[in-house]
């Protein structure tokens, strides 16, 4: 079987996070239209000295006419943010690199949007067949439009190469699971620290497929909400100078908590962070096989007297100490209980 080329990274700011996404789309073996047009801008401008009210009418038109990566599309009333482009890209290039390995790509979209994202990964990915769903059917006119411009409905033998539904996810993926309709990959781009995807996810996945998750909760990777992220993700995070690192570790292990449930093994093939949101995404594999040992999911510890950071596991908390003396736990260490799993040293 062809291995599946993605390297397994874990970023620990914006801009090495910017640095090596960047670096890793620049360098494909085939080049094609995604990379293209990496770099070029996208055709949304406003003219400078005008009244208010013409900005804002500017803006509610450029908002419905957008051209991401050579692909024209409108975005209506939905939610829909320009920075994102680069975390689109990881997945489009992820789902490409999957379709030439396996021959086959079925996707999941299951918080579609304006449909962006679902449109490149038919037309850039090639996807076989992609679910775009979104609960809001307002946006109905805007994703079928979008597809409609790009792909044809069914091909030549009457197969579908795409649908459009307004459900709640969790209810499309467990619909999925009971008809046994499983996908090569499962897109969530979820707002806030909302982990409830997880398990309806991991049961219409097929074995060996990817998920993409996502959270925006700066709140709780910076340590601000440490209730909130223990509830979301089984991870008491207290604040820490390096937020970013830590926000990706806590999506992944609750990933890889959930996945442990059911008696899944997830591998993290990469992961982003974005300073806008921010927004904190993370691809992994998940299949069967032996659970993840206890030595990848542990704590991390910062010392407020020095500034080191050390890593514990379970059977060392109660030797948690820092090199320089420093014996005041808790008030001396902030310890935060993460996922440590990319991190080898």
């Amino acid at each position: 079987m062809t291995p599946f080329l993605i390297t397994n990274t874990t970023l620990s700011s914006s801009s090495s996070s910017l640095y090596l996404s960047f670096l890793f789309l620049q360098n494909p073996k085939k080049p094609n239209c995604l990379t293209s047009h990496l770099t070029s801008h996208l055709n949304c401008s406003i003219q400078d000295n005008v009244s208010l009210s013409s900005l804002q009418q500017t803006l509610t038109l450029e908002s419905k006419n957008e051209i991401e990566r050579g692909l024209e599309f409108q975005t209506g009333d939905s939610f829909f943010r320009h920075e994102s482009a680069i975390g689109r890209d990881l997945g489009v290039l992820a789902a490409s690199l999957y379709k030439k390995s396996k021959g086959n790509l079925r996707i999941l979209d299951a918080m579609c949007g304006c449909g962006i994202r679902s449109l490149r990964y038919l037309v850039q990915a090639e996807a076989d067949f992609v679910w775009a769903n979104d609960a809001n059917e307002e946006y109905r006119g805007i994703i079928v439009s979008n597809f409609e411009k790009e792909v044809v409905r069914e091909t030549e033998k009457g197969k579908r190469r795409w649908v459009v539904t307004h459900s709640d996810a969790n209810r499309v993926m467990a619909e999925c699971y009971l008809k046994e309709d499983f996908f090569d990959l499962i897109d969530i781009d979820s707002f806030g620290s909302n982990s409830t995807f997880f398990r309806s996810a991991y049961d219409c996945l097929k074995f060996d497929g990817l998920l993409y998750v996502t959270s925006t909760d700066g709140y709780s990777s910076g340590g601000h909400r440490p209730q909130h992220s223990l509830a979301s993700y089984g991870a008491y995070v207290r604040p820490m100078p390096y937020s970013n690192e830590v926000g990706l570790r806590m999506l992944i292990g609750g990933a890889v908590r959930d996945a442990s449930v059911l008696g899944y093994r997830v591998t993290p093939l990469f992961s982003y962070y974005s300073y806008h949101g921010p927004v904190f995404r993370v691809m992994l594999r998940v299949i069967r096989g032996k659970l993840p040992e206890n030595k990848h999911y542990g704590f991390i510890s910062y010392c407020n007297k020095c500034g080191n950071s050390q890593t514990f596991l379970w059977d060392q908390l109660g030797k948690i100490c820092c090199h320089c003396g420093n014996e005041e736990v808790p008030s001396g260490l902030d310890l935060s209980t993460t996922l440590r799993m990319l991190l080898k040293c």
